[in-house]
Order: structure tokens, then sequence, then C-alpha cells
């Protein structure tokens, strides 16, 4: 018997409370379908669907089959729902991972991160492919980096991406921003989660295009 991981079990944790919550008042406050069966959300371009009677999280493949969602996938949308305040508004301002408000010395999501090493080494010399990959996600460009975009992870949220290629002084680099008022709508580990689905999407997106 293959033993489930942690993460595993945090996720089914959370799936079995979702059918508990009011998915109405959910729909309502995010704008957001909702039938007899389902509640959708938009999540990088993708459409959800969360089973409201067993608290499935899946989304559509290449075939437009429903699969399960992951664990990053899953924590990301339900903390939006769950943890959330009430009157959500964007500020208008971007701050790093490591100096959002509510954060003391933020947690290190930059370009000293491992989490972002196999990405800025996969990404790099692949500028064109980026950029395509991007906008794939609905993105939006902006002058900054060698890529840059304003992405919406969820509809009612976006990120800041920016992409500098390797060069003969610098290695590749990842930039994350995020609106000042991200911790407002999630947790801030939850922020962790989001960007991880964010990278792992683009390089996806890069991989099939090959």
């Amino acid at each position: 018997m293959i033993k489930k991981t942690n993460y595993e079990i945090q996720a089914e944790k959370a799936i079995l409370e979702f059918p508990k919550w009011d998915h109405e008042k959910i729909a309502k406050k995010f704008n957001l379908k909702c039938d007899e069966s389902y509640l959708y959300i938009n999540f990088l371009s993708k459409e959800y669907r969360l089973n409201r009677h067993t608290g499935s999280i899946e989304k559509p493949d290449e075939y437009n089959n429903y699969i399960n969602a992951n664990y990053n996938e899953v924590m990301s949308i339900l903390d939006l729902f769950d943890y959330s305040k009430d009157n959500l508004k964007l500020s208008g301002n971007w701050s790093t991972p490591n100096s959002l408000k509510g954060t003391v010395n933020g947690g290190h999501v930059d370009s000293n991160s491992t989490m972002f090493l196999k990405y800025e080494n996969f990404f790099s010399g692949n500028i064109e492919l980026l950029k395509k990959a991007c906008e794939k996600l609905n993105g939006r460009e902006i002058p900054e980096g060698d890529v840059g975009y304003i992405i919406d992870v969820f509809d009612c949220l976006p990120v800041k991406f920016i992409f500098y290629d390797e060069d003969c002084d610098f290695p590749p680099e990842i930039k994350i921003l995020w609106d000042e008022n991200v911790l407002d709508y999630m947790h801030f580990e939850t922020t962790f989660f989001v960007i991880s689905h964010l990278l792992e999407r683009l390089k996806e997106i890069i991989t099939e295009g090959n």
C-alpha cells in the first residue's frame, strides 16, 4: 500500500470541509458560476470545478477531460474561499513577497530562492517561448525585464511576473510582485503555492509547445 504524503492528507482534509461551506455566498463574493452540482472558478486561465457534495476539485486536461487538481491548486483555491476578507480591494501598489504588509522579513521568495532556480534555468534562452506562455495565460505585457507580464492568477487577483535572462555578468532571475493587499485574499504561505503553480504552468506550456 502506498503511503500518502502529508500534502495529500492536508488536501483531503480541506476538500472534506468544502461541502459544509456557503457556496452561494462564495459565488456572490467572487462573481462565480454555481449550479446544483458545482462551483466554478478560473485559476490561471483554466476553469476549475468544485463538487458541492464531495468537495473534489477538478480541472480540464489537454483533451478537455476532467482530472483531479493537485495540492497547490487545491490549497490555493480553498484558502481564497475560506480565508479572504470581506470587501476585498486591490491597492494598485506592487510589493515583493518579503516586504508585504503584515509579514516580518516575509519569507525570501526572491532570486536567491531555490524554489525559482530550476525555472530560471529552464526559461533562460527561451525568451520568445516564455512570452508566448505568458500570453497564453492572458498576461498583459509590461516594459520590465526581458519578459514582463501582469497575470491574473484568479480573476480578482493579479501577480507581476518579471524575468531577466542570463548575460555575461548575471545569472537568470525571476522576480514576483504581488499587490500589497494580497494577504487580505490568502495566507502568506498560500502565495508560495500559487507562485509554484504559476511557474509550473509556464513550464508546461513551453514544453507542450515544443
